[in-house]
């Protein structure tokens, strides 16, 4: 059911909802805009006016995937594509991404028996009229929103596709999680309104694999799998993020975080190729690892044969001098997401002179929206093309990337688990086809 609310309404319940952070100053060590785009000039090697917007000095991203004034941008912006985000919601302040969403069409999922939910983003199932329930307390889902689609309109960042549309799909809580009905809900709500493209940047819980000889588990893997088959059966393209396990996903041994919630009940588990990530590995879906600014693949990216293509994810040891923040990926962020104070003393949180905030994260959560918005342009060159033959054109206009002669330097600085990378330039399991290419996907 999708009933309408009127303006008036939206407005008083958004203005409740955010009374406290409009009145709050940024929190100290927050980055003016100019400064920050002055910072990554000098260390990304470019001019501070490079744009399209004045952060651009800061989108080593969307430099690496062609993403730029004299690229892509030059040729398809995405318009006309609606792109749905299953993710934490959006910002619904940020003036650097809510010119392009459609509020009208987005919905939450998020509901009184979810666990982990705030009372302020519950909304009753099957009813999309809440708007105000939309907002991001957690930051994520307004991070991957911007990635895909910011404007170009003179404030922050841009988009990979800064024409196309996005359609919220709230599924993850205030604290991030994303449990099974939410994401059910989410994806069959997709499918119902023939989205040309859903990011996907999380696993759902609370269980990383889910194996099949257990019910439980078995049970979310069936709802989830045919949800995501309802989608993909009106053409809407599926794209996840990898994980941020730093495993070969084909040959899982143990699951030492599940169940997620609630928190302290996880056990270390063996596991085998009979588990698998949801929704990352359901048939069809494209999945997405993660690279740095020297398109190494990034420490803590999951990898393997499942591998449809690369993109964008950061990792702060791959800036060409070491940098803590800026080798993360930037994007516009939450005015009411709760780790503002940590962002800011950790020298990534960004406010532009409108009081937008930006922060630099780093993740597969990261990379998807980047392979989102490529899919976005290709949809927008090609209208009429089918689900399998756009996908196999994103895979077929990404860049070859061999096998690395060294790994991100962030896996022995943390430990990581050692990534082994097989297979040539353009077929491996830790790039699959390649890095995603904006330009050449755009034509």
């Amino acid at each position: 059911m999708h009933r309408t609310i009127s303006r008036a309404t939206f407005a008083a319940a958004l203005a409740a909802l955010l009374m406290v952070s409009s009145v709050l100053a940024a929190p100290p060590g927050t980055n003016t805009q100019a400064a920050e785009n002055a910072a990554c000039a000098t260390l990304f090697s470019v001019s501070t006016s490079i744009g399209p917007d004045p952060l651009g000095a800061c989108q080593w991203d969307m430099r690496a995937i062609g993403a730029t004034s004299t690229g892509s941008y030059a040729v398809n912006r995405g318009k006309g594509v609606r792109v749905g985000d299953i993710d934490t919601g959006i910002d619904l302040t940020h003036t650097d991404i809510m010119p392009n969403v459609d509020l009208a069409a987005s919905c939450a999922f998020i509901y009184a028996t979810t666990p982990t939910s705030n009372p302020a983003e519950q909304v009753t199932r099957g009813d999309c009229s809440n708007k105000a329930a939309l907002q991001d307390l957690a930051g994520h889902g307004t991070h991957t929103a911007g990635t895909i689609a910011a404007p170009i309109n003179g404030r922050g960042i841009a988009g990979v596709a800064p024409e196309a549309t996005i359609v919220v799909l709230k599924a993850g809580t205030e604290q991030g999680y994303f449990f099974t009905q939410s994401v059910v809900d989410a994806l069959r709500y997709a499918g119902d309104q023939r989205l040309d493209v859903v990011n996907m940047s999380f696993f759902a819980d609370p269980w990383l694999f889910n194996c099949r000889n257990d019910r439980e588990q078995k049970a979310i893997i069936k709802a989830i799998s045919d949800a995501a088959r309802y989608a993909q059966e009106r053409g809407v393209v599926l794209v996840a993020a990898a994980g941020n396990d730093g495993i070969d996903m084909n040959h899982p041994t143990t699951d030492e975080i599940s169940p997620d919630y609630p928190p302290g009940a996880a056990v270390s588990r063996p596991v085998n190729n009979s588990c698998v990530v949801m929704p990352t590995e359901i048939p069809g879906v494209v999945v997405v690892t993660a690279t740095g600014a020297e398109n190494l693949l990034s420490w803590y990216s999951t990898y393997g044969n499942v591998t449809d293509v690369t993109a964008p994810g950061g990792s702060r040891y791959q800036t060409p001098t070491f940098d803590s923040s800026r080798g993360r990926v930037l994007a516009p962020y939450s005015s009411t997401a709760s780790d503002l104070d940590l962002e800011a003393s950790l020298g990534r949180l960004v406010q532009d002179p409108d009081g937008n905030y930006y922060a630099w994260l780093n993740g597969t959560s990261m990379a998807a929206p980047h392979a989102v918005g490529v899919v976005a342009l290709i949809r927008a060159a090609h209208p009429g093309m089918s689900r399998g033959a756009v996908v196999a054109l994103l895979r077929s206009t990404a860049t070859g990337q061999a096998c690395p002669t060294a790994l991100d330097p962030g896996v022995d600085f943390f430990g990581a688990p050692v990534q082994y990378c097989s297979g040539g330039a353009g077929s491996n399991n830790f790039y699959g086809k390649g890095l995603v290419n904006a330009l050449a996907a755009s034509r």
